[in-house]
C-alpha cells in the first residue's frame, strides 16, 4: 500500500508562487486547506469559482469540492492577473 495520497485531479496546475503568497497574507493556512476563489486572467476571463487546495488549482466549479476527479485546467496559471478569496475551508 502507498503511504502517499493519490492527488483528486491529476490534471490540476500548480499555483504562481505569488498567490501562494497573497492567500498566506490573508490567513490561510499553508498547508491543508481549500479555498474558493475569483480568479481573472490576463485575457479578460473571470473564473468565478475556482477551487485551490494546497496551492493547486484543482477545479474551476464548486461541484468539484469532493471526491477524485479529472477535469482540465484549460488556462495558463501563470496569467492570473486578480485573485479573490471568497471562502477558506
Amino acid at each position: 500500500m502507498h503511504s502517499k495520497v493519490a492527488p483528486r485531479n491529476r490534471l490540476s496546475k500548480v499555483l504562481p508562487d505569488e498567490w501562494r503568497k497573497l492567500l498566506v497574507a490573508n490567513g490561510v493556512p499553508r498547508r491543508k486547506y481549500t479555498a474558493v476563489c475569483h480568479l481573472t486572467l490576463a485575457d479578460g476571463r473571470v473564473i468565478e469559482n475556482a477551487i485551490i487546495e494546497e496551492g493547486w488549482i484543482i477545479a474551476l466549479d464548486k461541484s468539484h469540492l469532493a471526491g477524485t476527479f479529472e477535469q482540465r485546467i484549460d488556462f495558463d496559471p501563470r496569467t492570473i492577473i486578480d485573485l479573490q478569496i471568497r471562502q477558506v475551508v
